[in-house]
């Protein structure tokens, strides 16, 4: 995909170490600013569409904030920003498995489990999205925010606790010394799901839109069903690698008859999303 930095050996090192150390890293200039305000005017289309409309289940806590839910159900250049070379290279590292036969050992086998364009209002709690804290080498599940616009102290920026995903503990509200994320529009911030992490308030009557992807590894549970809600226009114009992406090869079998493997290679992919549910 056009207008997306490529990063050298040298500087995907530096980003997983600083993943390790810090749980967090930042990749700057990461969208050029042709493709940041082509995607930033996207999201806009996209929220002026749905605004008024009320979602089913939506926590206090985002009732000021402007969101956009199921990115890579809405427009295929969603996908190809999680295609490209840096989240690759950098989700590869964290969250492929190596067991994992059916496909060949250096292509992805992580999965997508949510993608939503959000621009904050109210603060967000400090919290980890991993679910289960862990003290550990290895994560399950990894974040990749696309700024869209400026996103500063004033404006509601991402905060994080430097180190905190390897505390194993849930997050400490009260006492934990939180660190500013600010980020230029076109820049990526990378954090691993253990991190404890927020946002501030926004203080400004201005947005601060970014795109916030989670990857997991295969076997987490997707927060929507992806693979019974996906466009089929949308479906025909993915490769098997953001086909794999998006769940299509880890779909559990219907029964034993079907395959007794709850994941799969290339080979299982269908025509068509319809193909699947038959």
């Amino acid at each position: 995909m056009s207008g997306i930095r490529s990063v050298t050996p040298e500087e995907v090192t530096e980003h997983l170490r600083e993943l390790d150390v810090y749980g967090y890293t930042v990749v700057r200039r990461c969208l050029g600013r042709e493709l940041c305000e082509e995607m930033l005017d996207t999201v806009l289309d996209l929220w002026q569409q749905r605004q008024g409309a009320a979602y089913e289940g939506v926590p206090d806590r985002d009732e000021e904030d402007r969101i956009v839910y199921n990115l890579q159900a809405k427009d295929r250049r969603f996908v190809g920003l999680l295609t490209s070379d840096v989240v690759r290279h950098l989700a590869m590292a964290k969250l492929n498995d190596e067991h994992y036969r059916f496909l060949p050992p250096d292509v992805p086998n992580y999965i997508l489990s949510y993608y939503n364009a959000r621009s904050s209002g109210r603060p967000l709690e400090l919290h980890i999205d991993s679910h289960v804290p862990s003290p550990g080498d290895h994560t399950w599940a990894v974040q990749f925010a696309f700024a869209l616009e400026a996103s500063t102290r004033e404006n509601g920026c991402t905060t994080v606790v430097p180190g905190s995903h390897r505390s194993g503990r849930f997050t400490d509200r009260a006492l934990a010394r939180t660190v500013d994320v600010e980020a230029d529009a076109g820049d990526l911030v990378v954090w691993d799901s253990r991190t404890w992490h927020g946002t501030r308030r926004n203080a400004t009557p201005y947005t601060r839109w970014v795109l916030v992807a989670t990857c997991t590894r295969w076997w987490v549970k997707q927060s929507m069903d992806m693979t019974r809600s996906l466009p089929e226009p949308i479906y025909a114009q993915l490769d098997d690698e953001a086909r794999a992406l998006l769940g299509f090869c880890s779909i559990p079998p219907p029964d034993e008859e079907a395959r007794i493997n709850t994941k799969a290679g290339y080979d299982a992919l269908r025509a068509t999303v319809a193909d699947y549910w038959r």
